[in-house]
């Protein structure tokens, strides 16, 4: 059911966006109520802005009629954090401009709309790229992965967004405008604001430009390999033994049976279907030593990408997997949990127990280099025991992590989805008063609550 929003508000919304610009029936607002696991909350009216100025008027509009107000990218969320019932829900997207490329001091000053893939376009002509890679970069945008505190890819060599933002101009709740940080390597002037709205998924402005930090393109050569295993203590073993030996990969993939058996069913895709398959890229001189390691290991086969082109499919198939597997069923979950590294292959042997145990299937791939995990728990959305079984899994599959010392989310967020294990971590790892000033902190930044209400800190 979609809320009203009052004519004045509306058209207070065309007069300051243009009616072009303003959504506020049919289908196109439909596709703002559901994110990519689809989590739904249908908004009163869409408005996608195009400057800084726009944002701060809507934003003010909103505190002053006292709606709730979400800023959104792509949608391409897994946790709820991109959807809000009855809410302003601004589309960032056409605020997409790279405003300048520093050469010298390494940073990009950049608005929040444009997607990962064309800024690293945009960054290669002047010979450099922006590391973090979610693997949704060709849809993802700047200000999304940011509010989100991305993950991906390439976080065993060079981190997540948190490691890349030095300094944000983010329109407050008040509509007033703040800027945060400086684009310097050295800063220590106040207290680190900055991260604060690294991974705050918009409850507590919204970003509307960003300088981050950029390196050279690379020039070392590296190669990528396609290793496949008949079991999940190998995959362990070898990356115990990888990092035992100092080889810090640039990439290193793991996906099971079901993802492989997904690939190749749904996209046409014809992988060998290994109980783990690991993708890995090192250093032109380390490719002796890792092979040397995979062999020691056990594995099935080990494929050398022979030129880009394989090394690219290579690469597809990990960021397909999604949504490969997505479309094997009608109910899907995606967990997103991080545990130790070194008690990996234990985490995934306790992820194939729980699918049997529950009779359901629960695909698993993620990050071997970083120790995340995501499971993706398949279900029927019209058999209540189906439903029933893959909420217990998902319990036992977040609790597990709580238990290892790890974390119910690396990268994906809280959303709506984990509020309640959130908190769970939070007691079990002695965090309780951390909770509480984070709450504080909401509070100082939102006190009507209007930026992306009911979700994350605030409802844990």
């Amino acid at each position: 059911m979609q809320r009203r929003v009052e004519d004045q508000v509306l058209q207070r919304l065309v007069e300051i966006s243009g009616r072009e610009n303003v959504l506020s029936a049919g289908p196109a607002i439909e596709d703002y109520s559901h994110d990519m696991a689809d989590y739904e909350g249908m908004p009163a009216v869409v408005v996608k802005p195009r400057s800084e100025q726009e944002v701060a008027e809507i934003v003010g509009l909103a505190h002053e009629a006292g709606l709730p107000i979400l800023a959104r990218g792509a949608g391409s969320s897994l946790t709820g954090a991109a959807v809000l019932q009855g809410s302003i829900v601004l589309d960032m997207r056409a605020m997409a401009k790279v405003i300048k490329v520093d050469t010298v001091n390494w940073y990009v000053q950049v608005q929040p709309g444009i997607s990962l893939e064309d800024l690293n376009t945009e960054l290669k002509a002047s010979g450099f790229f922006f590391p973090p890679d979610p693997a949704s970069s060709y849809i993802c945008t700047v200000g999304g992965a940011i509010a989100e505190g991305s993950g991906g890819l390439t976080c065993v060599r060079y981190g997540t967004m948190k490691d890349w933002v030095m300094s944000l101009r983010v329109v407050l709740a008040n509509g007033k405008v703040s800027r945060f940080g400086e684009p310097l390597a050295k800063n220590r002037a106040g207290y680190d604001l900055v991260h604060l709205f690294v991974g705050s998924e918009g409850t507590l402005g919204v970003i509307t430009e960003a300088c981050l930090k950029i390196i050279p393109l690379p020039t070392v050569k590296t190669r990528r390999f396609l290793v496949t295993f008949g079991d999940w203590e190998s995959t362990g073993e070898v990356i115990r033994r990888l990092r035992s030996s100092k080889i810090l990969p640039y990439l290193f993939e793991f996906l099971d049976r079901d993802n492989i058996q997904a690939l190749n069913e749904r996209l046409g895709m014809s992988l060998e279907e290994a109980e783990a398959t690991l993708l890995v890229d090192v250093e032109e001189g380390e490719v002796e030593p890792a092979t040397a390691i995979f062999r020691d290991c056990g594995a099935n086969k080990i494929t050398l990408a022979k030129d880009e082109d394989e090394a690219e499919s290579f690469y597809q198939a990990r960021a397909m997997a999604y949504l490969a597997v997505k479309s094997m069923a009608s109910g899907v979950q995606v967990e997103d949990v991080s545990v130790p590294i070194d008690r990996l292959g234990e985490y995934l042997r306790f992820v194939k127990e729980v699918a049997t145990r529950h009779g359901i299937r629960i695909p698993v791939n993620g990050h071997a280099g970083d120790g995340n995990v995501h499971p993706t728990i398949l279900y029927d959305k019209v058999d209540e025991r189906s439903g029933a079984a893959a909420k217990l899994a998902y319990e036992e599959l977040c609790r597990k992590a709580i238990a290892m010392g790890g974390s119910v989310t690396a990268e994906h967020g809280v959303g709506v989805q984990k509020v309640r294990f959130l908190r769970e971590q939070f007691l079990a790892h002695e965090g309780e008063e951390a909770l509480r000033l984070m709450k504080e902190v909401k509070k100082v930044f939102d006190p009507d609550g209007v930026m992306n209400p009911g979700k994350y800190v605030e409802a844990a």
